[in-house]
């Protein structure tokens, strides 16, 4: 797969494998887990290195063109959008390492990274390092993760925080993951166990980055509401597409007329379209905003960073409002697991309960 591709290029490759997502994604929810066929497919085309910077053999995408692939792919499948948003996701973390761990990390063709934001273990300073001990939760990805993240708080410290990368061999992951959505994202526990992490192997997104790739200038929080929101709104396209192409085909009882047909129905349609429609141009144009502050090598704003998260929240709550009046109509249809309407139902619900994406009030 050629490398650098110019964001045109990269969305048509990626367009090319949503037939192969769709194909696996019952088979993926029903065993909780990406299948390999798909997994090849992303790695191929190299979707987990869009925020990687060229140094160490990324694509550094821009950030629309990033959003606009995890939308792609959540449209055809919400767990394999969920995947690729937060597998590339963790690429932001290669600005922030010092070069050679970074280059370690990130640089081999098969390099994601799973992990938690939680400060739920353990640092205790050594004379070179840290010995790390704790359990962190919901690591998406963490089946096929090359290295793990994870935040802690260091021992004897006033509340200070450290990021840690460790490889997967040095991980145990527990299978705990047994949700109503989002199942193929493998999102466990993993602990570790007293093992020593070298300080390269540290870092902290609160200070300034050490490269200068505009993408380390958007801060974590922004980042991923606007990432959550391009899913969510990929996951809402393929609800209304699955939605209708059912009514199309469901006979009204009693009527020769489809469930289509109905007016009220083509209303509410129409009506889950418009909310989609607003999210989705309001998202860009914030994304558009945070990149142009970004590429002047600075963080957005304050109150630009409130209004975009007070915002995606909102969009999700509108993804919700249409998909959930959809279900209401969709009869016994939405409830079988083999559902594809049913199943992006499932995984928008559980994307909304993310502390990001979820009202604060």
């Amino acid at each position: 797969m050629p490398k650098h591709l110019s964001p045109e290029k990269l969305l048509d490759n990626i367009q090319s494998i949503l037939p192969i997502i769709k194909q696996s994604s019952e088979a993926s929810e029903r065993l909780g887990r990406i299948q390999e066929d798909v997994l090849e497919a992303l790695f191929e085309h190299r979707v987990f290195r869009l925020f990687i910077p060229e140094k160490f053999d990324g694509e550094a995408t821009d950030l629309t063109t990033a959003l606009k692939v995890f939308e792609c792919v959540a449209s055809a499948d919400g767990a394999t959008g969920w995947l690729v948003m937060i597998g590339a996701g963790g690429g932001l973390f290669s600005g922030f390492l010092e070069e050679q761990a970074a280059h370690d990390i990130f640089s081999p063709e098969r390099a994601v990274i799973a992990g938690s934001g939680m400060p739920s273990g353990e640092a205790i300073p050594l004379k070179d390092g840290f010995e790390i001990s704790g359990r962190w939760a919901y690591a998406s990805g963490s089946d096929y993760a090359s290295w793990f993240t994870a935040n802690c708080k260091v021992a004897g410290s006033d509340n200070e925080i450290l990021s840690i990368a460790v490889p997967a061999a040095e991980v145990t992951v527990h299978h705990t993951w047994d949700v109503i959505g989002m199942k193929a994202t493998g999102s466990h526990d993993f602990s570790i166990d007293s093992i020593d992490v070298p300080k390269a192997h540290t870092f902290s997104l609160a200070k300034p980055p050490l490269l200068q790739d505009p993408i380390f200038f958007c801060p974590l929080e922004t980042l991923a509401s606007l990432s959550f929101g391009s899913v969510a709104i990929g996951i809402t396209h393929h609800a209304i597409e699955a939605f209708m192409g059912f009514a199309k085909q469901k006979q009204v009882f009693g009527a020769t007329d489809s469930l289509m047909d109905k007016v009220e129905i083509q209303q509410q349609c129409t009506q889950a379209q418009r909310l989609l429609d607003e999210a989705r141009t309001r998202l860009y144009q914030r994304a558009e905003q945070v990149w142009q502050v970004a590429e002047t090598r600075q963080p957005p704003s304050e109150e630009l960073r409130e209004k975009i998260s007070e915002e995606v929240i909102e969009m999700v709550q509108n993804c919700l409002k249409g998909v959930d009046a959809l279900k209401a109509r969709s009869g016994m249809m939405a409830v079988f697991t083999t559902s594809e309407f049913g199943r992006a139902w499932r995984d928008l619900h559980t994307l909304s309960q993310h502390v990001i994406v979820s009202p604060t009030d």
